[in-house]
């Protein structure tokens, strides 16, 4: 079966109407067949690492890359163009997530493989981070400091594209290395992570000048 296929809906420019432009998305991603991880306008969204820009953010998930990419060009692209000026340019991506069984073969990274999947309730989240790197040897000391931390805290990956190709804009630019999506049991979790005094003080110094990156935190969507 196909790796599940993501969907990134980024407004990073505020207008009139971000609010009733990210709910017509939410209805285009639905009727559509694809599911809606998250959503919330730049209000709701908390920017953890400092630099991200506030923006509104849809996130959506597809068993079919295909589907997704015929409602997106034919539907929700066009829905979004009419919506704002046209000054503004929505980022649309398309992102391969990792397969629906996770990495069983690579039980340290933190996949559904690894680490059980949540209850919905209290409602999950997801953090969304995305970036280059320039040091790859000291981004692997990083990852190797994180990693436990996520899974001592339940959370997991769905998304972590790093090769050529695993991100297409259909909307917009992508010009950087690297996006990860990562689902946390509750946005406490998370929090928990990002300002604990071990992700501070020993894993942030592994990527100051080894990477620039922009990190958002959202509440998973409610069913």
């Amino acid at each position: 079966m196909p790796n599940p296929a993501y969907l990134v809906v980024e407004l990073a420019d505020e207008h009139a109407d971000q609010l009733g432009v990210l709910r017509r998305s939410v209805d285009i991603v639905r009727a559509g067949g694809g599911e809606v991880l998250a959503w919330g306008h730049a209000g709701q969204i908390a920017c953890l690492e400092p630099g991200s820009v506030a923006s509104g953010l849809v996130i959506a998930r597809w068993t079919d890359s295909g589907r997704l990419t015929d409602v997106a060009e034919r539907q929700l692209i066009p829905a979004l163009r009419s919506a704002v000026p046209p000054t503004l340019t929505p980022l649309v991506l398309r992102i391969n997530g990792l397969p629906a069984e996770g990495l069983p073969e690579m039980m340290d990274i933190p996949t559904v493989a690894s680490v059980p999947v949540p209850p919905k309730l209290p409602r999950n989240a997801l953090m969304l981070i995305r970036g280059s790197a320039s040091d790859p040897g000291r981004m692997d000391g990083y990852r190797d400091i994180i990693l436990p931390m996520m899974k001592e805290r339940g959370s997991y990956y769905e998304v972590f594209a790093l090769q050529p190709g695993e991100v297409t804009a259909l909307s917009g630019e992508w010009t950087e290395q690297i996006l990860a999506i990562s689902r946390w049991p509750e946005p406490a979790k998370a929090e928990d992570f990002w300002y604990s005094g071990r992700y501070q003080t020993e894993a942030i110094p592994h990527r100051i000048g080894a990477g620039r990156f922009s990190v958002h935190l959202l509440k998973a969507a409610a069913d």
